[in-house]
């Protein structure tokens, strides 16, 4: 049984006992009483304080289905308790200055008064209690945002310096030698490999991969190349809808990840990256990626519009 069950169970059964409580002080007041007489004084002395106590199994039941406030659900029943003994205390103290002070027909009525402040102390206990954890959780939410955003910030701070390097390199091998770095500091990969391909011929200009053929990068390259340009695809979590094509993973892989670069005279340059463990990408690490790849991409126009040097073909 979850905690939170345990937690919720408790508190039902507390409103099961103050609501049987309730409900048989609630037949003794009727005693002294007949007629329509009686439902009325059921109605309004036991019936607002019944439905009270009832409230709490309501309240139990609910904290079941709230695993956001699991860790703080002893909070809540702390609360409780803590109510529940504050208003027990007033009403023992209540019950103690009229048992000096006044007799008679009130004093008779001092005990169903006590139960109801206990029963209403449990209540304000408990939401009390909620509205802690509910208060801790937002606190906790707003931390993980700040620390998300500040974590995104950095990463982009990254981006930049590493575009910057990107539209100073000369080379392929340079782009090549910094898309891998990059992809290793962004997402802890390792076995990667830069390529340029055409519907003919491939160009390996880096790889990192260990256990993967020729031909198999080839073939991840071809797919990396029927991408449109600028995007970052992992497969298999993210197969772009029904009109993807199949693929066959390396059987070293458990995902790959490929990006599509940009065209160069010797054919299209993707990127390919290749991990053992399942790898899904949120949605930020894609617009960092989609940065990255927009100044690879530019940094691979301006050596092509500088006319430097490509690898040469090779089959």
């Amino acid at each position: 049984m979850a905690q939170r069950q345990q937690y919720g169970l408790l508190i039902a059964l507390g409103g099961v006992l103050l609501a049987a409580v309730q409900l048989i002080q609630g037949i003794q007041q009727l005693a002294g009483f007949t007629g329509t007489t009686r439902i009325i004084v059921f109605l309004f002395e036991t019936g607002p304080f019944l439905v009270i106590s009832l409230s709490l199994i309501l309240i139990g039941y609910w904290v079941t289905q709230q695993a956001e406030y699991e860790t703080d659900l002893s909070r809540v029943v702390v609360w409780g308790v803590g109510s529940f003994l504050l208003f027990a205390s007033v009403g023992a103290l209540l019950l103690f200055s009229l048992e000096v002070t006044v007799s008679g027909e009130i004093l008779e009525q001092t005990p169903y008064v006590v139960v109801n402040l206990i029963t209403v102390g449990a209540v304000v206990g408990v939401l009390l209690g909620l509205y802690d954890a509910q208060s801790r959780e937002q606190k906790r939410e707003l931390r993980q945002e700040r620390d998300r955003v500040e974590q995104f910030a950095n990463k982009a701070a990254d981006i930049n310096n590493y575009g910057r390097e990107l539209n100073r390199s000369e080379t392929v091998e340079e782009v090549s030698a910094l898309c891998i770095q990059s992809l290793q500091t962004f997402l802890g990969l390792t076995e990667m490999a830069f390529v340029l391909t055409d519907e003919n011929e491939q160009i390996v200009v880096d790889d990192t991969t260990f256990g993967i053929d020729d031909q198999e990068i080839h073939q991840l390259a071809e797919t990396a190349r029927k991408q449109e340009s600028g995007t970052v695809v992992v497969r298999p979590n993210d197969d772009s809808g029904p009109n993807a094509e199949p693929m066959e993973l390396p059987a070293e892989a458990t995902s790959v990840v490929l990006i599509r670069l940009a065209e160069t005279p010797n054919g299209t340059a993707v990127l390919i990256a290749i991990t053992e463990t399942k790898l899904k990408l949120n949605e930020e690490d894609k617009q960092l990626l989609e940065f990255l790849i927009s100044h690879a991409g530019t940094a691979l126009e301006g050596i092509r519009t500088e006319n430097e040097p490509l690898p040469s073909k090779s089959a």
